[in-house]
């Protein structure tokens, strides 16, 4: 989440034989690619290809184009052919070179060079390839492509997808994508009235605490827990703003979010955790961020190393996309090298996962919808590993850099401005509970 967002979520990774690494820092400076049409075809003796149609806002020279491809379980099969081009408002194509995959799922987007930082770009596609390498796309709802401003970041695709799409996101990757986070100086409190309430969804009742995270096998005890039953906020669990202090109005952990944090956007009712965001104009530092929304870190009160995390989380819809940038992440004191595990990014439309460290930011985005109704979304980290788990099933697993640092815990309801295709206002992410297990 810290590293992701652009025109999902800025994943910014340097490609070698297929692999794309995350870097820190989102540039605000960086244009935004459009993609107008993406394809995944069949050809003979099972090999496959990708088209892809795109544009920029303004004209731009590309170190490379291409179109990356994740499978189910993060791992990197980019599409052959990446090439250096030059990309203005006018669109031009990119055929990639051809190649077979193996029978299994697969997401796909594009993927782009400028300035030494890779960056993902939404939509985040799918295909299925079955025996004899056939490949079959999965119809994907497309966003429509919008003329992005020229003064917001570009986003990239999940950590890869990265964003998954647009990761690292961030946060894809992707999308997501990640700029280093911010570390905001304490700031005068500014006044900023609450996001419009959102009518609450109809849902089941909420949980009661489990002997143990739902479909995350193994013998539990619980570290960690909120059921936001009172009627405030746990001072003594959560901080509602991002590295500020008490009561102050912050700026965001990723530079390409748009939305300035203010405690006043959140609020504890009902048995939920309510973290509202509303399109309303806020000023810190001397910046103005076009929306204010809500923000809750453990930092400084509780961090783990190693466990199971899980929240049960309603977040805001766009039709039968996931609106907005909402996330569920834990993150090390010490960014990239510490660690960042993404649980839960909202990029594209999609659910995405991603680990971030100095190796980079792999992740995938889950097949499915898990926008307007209640989910829950848990990961196990371990050494070696970490394996992300949505309403009890396995999505995805990762294995490459993860850490063994201490991390503390984020939830917060963010937006990226230039992605408009899934971005809705006011909306309000709530969450039933939050829990950390460990052995």
């Amino acid at each position: 989440m810290r590293t992701k967002l652009g025109v999902l979520a800025v994943t910014t990774a340097a490609l070698a034989g297929g692999v794309l690494t995350q870097t820190d820092q989102a540039e605000a400076s960086t244009p935004n690619v459009v993609v107008d049409s993406l394809s995944v075809s069949a050809g003979a003796n099972g090999q496959s290809k990708a088209t892809a149609t795109v544009h920029s806002a303004r004209t731009i020279k590309l170190q490379a184009l291409t179109v990356a491809v994740r499978s189910a379980d993060g791992s990197n099969n980019d599409f052959p052919g990446a090439t250096a081009t030059t990309l203005g408002p006018r669109s031009a194509t990119f055929t990639s070179g051809s190649r077979t995959f193996q029978p299994g799922s697969y997401t796909y987007y594009v993927a782009y060079k400028v300035r030494d930082h890779w960056y993902s770009v939404s939509p985040v596609k799918s295909f299925t390839a079955g025996t004899g390498s056939t490949v079959t796309p999965t119809p994907t709802p497309t966003p429509t492509a919008t003329q992005p401003s020229s003064s917001s970041p570009t986003t990239t695709a999940p950590s890869t997808p990265a964003a998954t799409p647009p990761s690292t996101a961030a946060p894809s990757t992707t999308a997501p994508t990640s700029s280093a986070p911010t570390t905001p100086a304490p700031t005068t409190p500014a006044p900023v009235s609450s996001a419009p309430s959102t009518p609450a969804p109809t849902s089941s009742a909420p949980s009661t605490t489990a002997a143990g995270p739902v479909g995350i096998p193994g013998t539990w005890h619980q570290v960690f827990g909120d059921e936001f039953n009172g009627s405030s906020l746990d001072g003594s669990k959560w901080n509602s703003n991002w590295f500020g202090c008490s009561g102050c109005v912050t700026k965001p952990p990723n530079s390409a979010e748009g939305s300035a944090y203010s405690p006043s956007q959140v609020s504890v009712a009902d048995g939920s955790l309510h973290l509202k965001l509303a399109q309303q104009p806020t000023t810190v530092a001397g910046k103005t961020y076009p929306y204010v929304s809500g923000i809750v870190t453990s930092n400084n009160k509780a961090q783990f190393t190693y466990g199971a995390f899980e929240a049960r989380i309603y977040t805001p819809s766009s039709g039968s996309q996931m609106a907005n940038w909402p996330s569920f992440w834990a993150d090390g004191q010490n960014w990239p090298t510490d660690g960042e595990l993404d649980v839960l990014e909202g990029l594209g439309g999609s659910a995405c996962y991603h680990f971030h460290s100095t190796a980079g930011g792999p992740g995938g985005c889950a097949s499915g919808t898990y926008s307007g109704g209640w989910h829950t979304f848990g990961a196990e980290w371990k050494q070696g590993s970490a394996t992300y788990y949505y309403d009890g099933k396995q999505v995805g697993q990762i294995t490459t850099g993860i850490t063994s640092s201490p991390m503390y815990l984020i939830l917060n309801n963010a937006i990226n401005p230039s992605h408009s295709g899934t971005n809705i206002a006011p909306a309000d992410m709530m969450v039933d509970y939050v829990r950390v297990w460990q052995h």
